[in-house]
């Protein structure tokens, strides 16, 4: 079998388990300079520290035979390389340097007539490896292409003896393989009408969207359908987790607080609504915040509070005055206990029963962070997970590869799983423009 030494930049690219079900069975080489590198990075809060937790923990398992080589159940061969420190190298690549060690075991065990490639995704390793004669292959895996990501929504052409009985019997019978669950519709006649429904794949029906569009006061835009489809899913009872991309303005986060504070307040269908986003800087940190937890985090939720305000500046209530101001209005929700924000720093650990769950700015967040966001939703609680791939402040993330966009691509067609992609700004005519002119 090939031999495949892998640098620090791999194991640290993604958990050990998912770079193994990339490879073919092979014999993985991981030299001890690696080993010492995973050592300074697993303290670390990020993603890199967990990735390293990984490797640490998956290497520590197959001791005391990894100097020899371990077999596992996929088929690979996991060895430890400790030799190869006196591999001819040129004088002017520093011994005691991590990426020389690395490249000295390629090197050492090509010399013993081996097939042997050094895996890194450091160019210029990539560089001095083939300056030397080593195969050398970067470490790249198939990403999610956003020109082709799944929008949620697609046009279908029916006639109109159907579109009647689909407003007769509030659904038709429709077969295709091509659609999938919860996929909305746009529904053009002979016409030229259009008529919105949303696909079960399981009952092979298409099913108008919901009636009642008006959320805590507000409605769709008249001719905006993404919107429509957002409201429907967002009330849909059997839909739990509803992902809505977007560039700014197009009413991704109003919608989903709008739709929360109408289940929450007035349906009381769920115990509260939660709101959380990754707390990533756009353009230089402004570094410590004094204060309590909720001092600390309010700069980030500046967007939110401003949304909020809006949402509930007609509220009207026998608690609240008609001099109460939108700001008043909502401190009082916070005290009740209507609304809480919160850090994604503290989810981890928690389980989150019966809530509305908020999740802003994911084109911020890995893989692992939305993993972990997930695996915290409780029984009936509903999860909404916003976010523009346009706008990415996390400098180790990309439209390509963000967690984000897995979540779209890996959830689609779920059952209890719904996405609509909104293209049309509604904030202001320089808002769209700003979208359009400087994508």
């Amino acid at each position: 079998m090939i031999i495949k030494v892998l640098d620090t930049n791999v194991l640290l690219d993604r958990p050990i388990g998912d770079i193994l079900n990339t490879m073919e069975p092979c014999n993985i080489v991981i030299p001890l300079a690696v080993i010492n590198e995973l050592d300074g990075f697993k303290h670390l809060d990020d993603s890199r520290g967990y990735c390293a937790r990984q490797a640490i923990r998956f290497l520590d398992a197959l001791r005391p035979n990894l100097h020899r080589g371990v077999v596992i159940e996929s088929g690979h061969v996991i060895t430890v390389e400790l030799n190869h420190l006196n591999v001819d190298l040129p004088v002017f690549l520093p011994k005691d340097k991590v990426d020389t060690r690395i490249i000295g075991v390629a090197k050492g065990l090509g010399e013993q007539a081996r097939e042997v490639s050094l895996v890194t995704q450091d160019m210029c390793v990539r560089i001095l490896a083939d300056a030397l004669g080593i195969c050398v292959e970067n470490y790249v895996v198939e990403k999610v292409d956003p020109e082709i990501l799944y929008q949620g929504w697609v046009a279908i052409s029916i006639n109109s003896d159907e579109i009647q009985q689909f407003y007769q019997h509030n659904m038709i019978e429709y077969e295709s393989d091509k659609l999938l669950d919860n996929q909305y519709l746009v529904m053009k006649d002979e016409t030229g009408g259009k008529n919105l429904g949303r696909y079960n794949k399981r009952a092979r029906k298409i099913f108008p969207l919901c009636r009642e569009m008006n959320i805590f006061g507000i409605n769709p835009i008249k001719d905006n359908i993404e919107q429509h489809f957002a409201i429907d899913a967002l009330l849909n009872p059997d839909i739990h987790l509803v992902t809505l991309m977007g560039p700014a303005g197009t009413g991704k986060t109003l919608l989903a607080l709008a739709a929360g504070l109408h289940q929450v307040v007035n349906l009381q269908r769920y115990s509260n609504l939660v709101v959380s986003r990754a707390l990533i800087p756009h353009g230089h940190d402004i570094g410590f915040l004094p204060g309590s937890k909720d001092e600390k985090i309010s700069p980030w939720m500046g967007a939110i509070f401003d949304n909020l305000q809006y949402l509930i500046r007609n509220f009207t209530s026998s608690k609240y005055g008609a001099s109460s101001t939108p700001a008043e209005k909502l401190k009082s929700f916070m005290q009740e206990g209507y609304i809480d924000l919160e850090a994604l720093t503290y989810i981890r650990g928690r389980s989150i029963p019966q809530q509305w769950i908020i999740i802003d700015e994911a084109q911020n967040l890995t893989k692992e962070n939305i993993k972990t966001i997930i695996t915290r939703a409780g029984e009936g609680t509903k999860l909404i997970i916003i976010g523009d791939i346009q706008q990415i402040d996390n400098c180790r993330l990309s439209a390509q590869n963000n967690g984000f966009v897995t979540l779209i691509d890996r959830f689609k067609g779920n059952e209890l799983y719904a996405h609509v992609s909104l293209c049309k700004t509604e904030r202001s005519r320089l808002a769209a423009l700003g979208v359009q002119l400087l994508a």
